[in-house]
Formats: C-alpha cells, sequence, structure tokens
C-alpha cells in the first residue's frame, strides 16, 4: 500500500512533476479557489473521464504556489485497486508523513460507506481541506446528502465548455473578422466532436474509438454495476435517447417503441442522469401537478458522444446547437425547462420569478415558427426576456427579441 501511495504523489520527491499533469486550466477552478477559505468538504462530481482528476492536479499546483509544503498534500485515486480501505489508506499515509494537511480522494464511490470515515476526519478537524471526487450523483444525493448535511459544497463538472475548448487550442475570442471566421470553424467542429478532454486534438477514428469506449465503460461500470442493471436494456433505453435528443419523450413512449415495461422504462432513466450521461428537461409550470404529467425532453452530456453511438442521418447542426445551449445553461447552474404550447419554446430558464424564454437555431434565416414560439409564450406569462440563439445574425427587433450568435453567447 506504502507503494501505491508514494506512486500517486511523485510531486513528493520532485514538486516540479506536477507541472506534466495540470493541462488545460478549468473555469470552475476559479470557484474552488474562492472555496478554499471555508472548511467545507469540496466535492467534485461529473460524467467518468471529463476532467475530474486534472481539475484535482491543478488545486494541488494552486495550493503549491500560496506555498503549502507539497509533501503535506495527500492525492489518492480509489480505482487503484489496491486501495480498498478509506481508513487504513489514511493511516497509511500519516505514518509516512504525520503532518498531511490536505487530502484529495479521487472516484471515492469505489469505497464503500466512505461518507462515514470521512465525516469522522472532518469533525475531528484532522485535515484543513478535503476533496472528494465521483462520477456519480449520489455523490450528493445519497451518500453525501444524509452524513455530511451542512459540511460540503459541490462543484459539478462537465466536458469542456466552448471558452475552455477554443483556449485548448490556443485561439483567442473574436477581436477581427478572419478571427471570427476562425472561431466559427471551430464552433462546428465543437458541435459535432464534443468537448471530452481526450478526444480534443485528436483524428476522428482517434476520437470515435475513444468515445465508444468511454460510452461503454459508463453503461457497464456506471450504470450496470452499480444499479444491478441489465445490460441490454440498458443499451436499447442509452441508444434511443441519445438518437432522439430534444425529442418530447414519456416513459410510456420510451416502453412502446422498445417494447418494456412501464415500470422499467421508468426505473431505468433516472440511472443514466444519476452518472450525469443525460439531462432530462421537465415542461415548464408554476403548477407542479402539471410539470409532473407533461411529457419530457433529453439532452447528451456531450454532442461528440451522441453523435459516436446514436443513429443520425446527417450532422443536424440544429438539434446539436441546441444541445450545447442546455450543457452550457447546466454548467451556469441555471434551473431549465421547455414549453409547448401551439408552438415550442426550446428553452425556459428561471431565476426566481424573472423568466428567460429561448430558442435555439443554427441558421441566420430565421423560421417563423422560433418567433412565434417566443410570443405565444410571452403571451401567457407576460413579463419574460425572448432570445433566439443564431448562427451569426445579431440584432433587437420590433418584439424586443434578442438574437444573439452562438458562439458570441457561448462565450458570454
Amino acid at each position: 500500500m506504502r507503494e501505491s501511495i508514494q506512486r500517486w504523489n511523485i510531486w513528493w520527491e520532485n514538486p516540479q512533476e506536477i507541472k506534466k499533469y495540470i493541462g488545460t486550466e478549468r473555469t470552475t477552478l476559479l470557484q474552488i479557489q474562492r472555496e478554499l477559505k471555508i472548511p467545507h468538504i469540496k466535492d467534485i462530481i461529473g460524467v467518468r473521464r471529463c476532467g475530474k482528476t486534472i481539475l484535482m492536479y491543478q488545486i494541488i499546483s494552486t495550493l503549491m504556489k500560496d506555498n503549502i509544503d507539497v509533501k503535506n498534500i495527500l492525492y489518492l485515486n480509489f480505482d487503484d485497486p489496491e486501495l480498498t480501505d478509506l481508513e487504513e489508506t489514511i493511516k497509511t499515509s500519516l505514518h509516512i508523513n504525520p503532518d498531511i494537511s490536505h487530502v484529495f480522494f479521487d472516484e471515492i464511490q469505489n469505497v464503500k460507506e466512505w461518507e462515514k470515515t470521512i465525516r469522522v476526519y472532518y469533525d475531528r478537524k484532522k485535515f484543513k481541506q478535503i476533496f472528494v471526487s465521483g462520477s456519480s450523483a449520489s455523490l450528493i444525493s445519497r451518500d453525501i446528502g444524509k452524513t455530511l448535511t451542512g459540511r460540503h459544497v459541490t462543484t459539478i463538472l462537465t466536458p469542456f465548455s466552448f471558452q475552455e475548448y477554443l483556449q485548448q487550442q490556443k485561439i483567442e475570442k473574436p477581436t477581427t473578422i478572419s478571427n471570427r471566421e476562425k472561431v466559427m470553424h471551430y464552433l462546428e467542429n465543437y458541435l459535432k466532436n464534443g468537448g471530452f478532454p481526450e478526444t480534443i486534438g485528436t483524428d476522428q477514428l482517434l476520437s470515435k474509438s475513444i468515445l465508444l469506449d468511454l460510452y461503454n465503460d459508463i453503461l457497464s461500470r456506471d450504470i450496470v454495476s452499480r444499479f444491478d442493471a441489465d445490460l441490454d436494456i440498458v443499451k436499447k433505453i442509452g441508444y434511443y435517447l441519445m438518437t432522439n435528443i430534444g425529442v418530447l419523450f414519456s416513459y410510456n413512449s420510451v416502453a412502446r417503441a422498445l417494447n418494456l415495461h412501464y415500470d422499467t422504462v421508468k426505473k431505468y432513466v433516472p440511472y443514466f442522469e444519476e452518472v450525469f450521461l443525460f439531462y432530462v428537461v421537465p415542461f415548464f409550470s408554476w403548477k407542479i401537478k402539471t410539470t409532473i404529467k407533461k411529457d419530457m425532453k433529453c439532452y447528451s452530456i456531450d454532442t461528440g458522444l451522441r453523435n459516436t453511438v446514436s443513429f443520425k442521418f446527417s450532422d443536424d447542426l440544429g438539434k446539436l446547437s441546441e444541445n450545447i445551449v442546455l450543457i452550457e445553461l447546466k454548467r451556469r447552474n441555471k434551473e431549465v425547462y421547455f414549453w409547448k404550447g401551439k408552438r415550442e419554446v426550446d428553452f425556459i430558464v428561471r431565476e426566481k420569478s424573472n423568466l428567460t424564454a429561448i430558442n435555439v437555431t443554427f441558421t441566420n434565416e430565421i423560421a417563423p415558427r422560433e418567433k412565434e414560439g417566443l410570443l405565444e409564450f410571452k403571451e401567457k406569462y407576460k413579463n419574460v426576456h425572448l432570445v433566439i440563439i443564431t448562427k451569426e445574425l445579431e440584432q433587437t427587433d420590433a418584439d424586443v427579441i434578442q438574437y444573439i450568435p452562438l458562439w458570441k453567447w457561448l462565450l458570454s
């Protein structure tokens, strides 16, 4: 065990080693740096291989810059089969160095009842800062929710945002027409290929191979193993949802399409949300009963992943743009719904009593239905900010609808 601990902390001997692992700085790093002022446990959660480990390395690098002795910083990855007992691993680490002050426990969901051990160390104030990461929402909903209430703050990490994607490609924000054309080129690549860190800069064949491997890994390790689910059913539902992003669905409609029982679909769909593979968006209404009774819409955590595993006739940049906007709204911690009357509104963003209605269309020739849907919603709900996200069109019209290019909205 000692060898495993030291292998995961090679910067103890050579602090410069950390530079090999920090990658492109994540925008969420700033949020976490602010949270270092409070003693709460920091939990970092998100879909598998979206960059949680690299973010932890970036935090470690930040601590080193703040003159924290690197030997007092402990990082452990519990995907390592040699690290199975959290209590024993911590004790062994403290035997190596009793002055450890900052601890990072990666993929912590692999350890049974980890939260009880963490709570003891937190309550005893043994460490100045405790960081945990995992690829399951249960880190907040079940494990942390019951045992660590009031003792933690959560950061949800996604694959690269468009801003981070451009940063990785060393592309500056548009200041000239030629620079804007370059950004538009990379925007289409981003729509098609997504933002998983491992795929950026790779050729299309290798990217698809990486994403297919990742998808199968999530299904088998994060859903089938964790929830004792049937792999064939998981594959069927996953394929159906990936193929039908942004399309209205209900548990009944999925059950009929796949020849499955309603109760099975109702049980399985939340598994995909739990492991951050999909976002399910509910219907907007001020009445909860109405929201529950209505159909839902579903979006993939990453458009590249969706394009790799779904059945599709064309690139369909319109649907991919809609998916990208939903991910960005979630990244910004927005409360998101959709709405449908005679026409449809892609997204309703609710901030207390304030509403923003958004339609997304990757074109500059705006179809009448996009505007009609927004105006129909405003007629019903009155004081609403109306937005149409376009390919490049930017203006505000007589109906006070704001038109904004997708690239600009993503970078705002």
